[in-house]
C-alpha cells in the first residue's frame, strides 16, 4: 500500500510539474523565448510586468515565490543546468546575466540598478545607478545575500551566506562579508598568481 501511495504521489507531482511549465510558457515565456522542456517550476513565481524578456537555458530549476522583474527594455538570462531556490529577487533595468549550473540559494537579491541616495534628501525621485551584473558558470551563491549593479563574479566561485557584493571577482574564489572581499582561493595554487581587482582586495 505504501508503495502504491509513493507511486501515485510521484505520478501527482510529474503532472503538477508539467501543468506549471505548460501554465508559465503561455503566459510567460512565450512572448519572448519559451522554456525548454526540461524546466523545472516548484511554485509561484511573480513577474514585475508581461510580456518581459527572461531567457531560460535546458533543465534550470525555478523555485517558489520567485520575483523575476526584467525592465521593460531590460533581460534576464539564466544557463543551462541553474537554479534559483525559493524567495530570490531579480530586478533588472538592462541585464542579468547567470551562466551554466550556477546555483542561488534562499532570498538572494540580485540588482543591476540601485537608487541615487543624496543625503537629507532621500532616495525618491533620484533616478539610479545601472550596470549589468554577471555570475560565472559553475558559482554558488549563498543564502540572503546582495548582489549589486556591475558585480561580475567569475567561474568556479562561492558567496558565502547574508554577504554584500558589489565589484568584479575572478574565477575560482570563495567571496564574502558586507561588504564581501576575497577569503580564499578555492583552488591552492592559484592563490598568488589570479589578479585581483582594485574592488575584491583581499581581507
Amino acid at each position: 500500500m505504501s508503495f502504491l501511495l509513493r507511486a501515485l504521489s510521484i505520478v501527482l507531482q510529474k503532472l503538477i510539474m508539467a501543468l506549471r511549465w505548460t501554465w508559465y510558457n503561455l503566459r510567460v515565456f512565450i512572448w519572448h523565448r519559451p522554456a525548454p522542456v526540461g524546466t523545472r517550476f516548484y511554485g509561484p513565481i511573480q513577474f514585475s510586468h508581461l510580456p518581459c524578456r527572461i531567457e531560460l537555458g535546458r533543465d534550470c530549476v525555478l523555485g517558489e515565490h520567485l520575483l523575476l522583474a526584467p525592465g521593460r527594455n531590460a533581460t534576464i538570462v539564466l544557463g543551462d543546468g541553474s537554479s534559483i531556490n525559493r524567495g530570490s529577487v531579480l530586478v533588472a533595468s538592462e541585464r542579468i546575466t547567470i551562466g551554466k549550473r550556477v546555483a542561488i540559494a534562499e532570498y538572494v537579491s540580485i540588482r543591476d540598478q540601485e537608487h541615487i541616495h543624496v543625503p537629507g534628501i532621500g532616495v525618491r525621485d533620484q533616478g539610479f545607478t545601472v550596470a549589468p551584473v554577471e555570475i560565472g558558470d559553475f558559482s554558488w551563491i549563498g543564502r540572503n545575500s546582495y548582489l549589486g549593479p556591475g558585480t561580475k563574479i567569475g567561474r568556479n566561485c562561492i558567496v558565502g551566506a547574508n554577504s554584500v557584493v558589489r565589484g568584479e571577482f575572478p574565477d575560482g574564489v570563495l567571496i564574502a562579508g558586507a561588504p564581501a572581499k576575497i577569503k580564499k582561493y578555492l583552488n591552492p595554487e592559484d592563490e598568488g598568481h589570479l589578479p585581483t581587482p582594485h574592488s575584491a582586495q583581499e581581507s
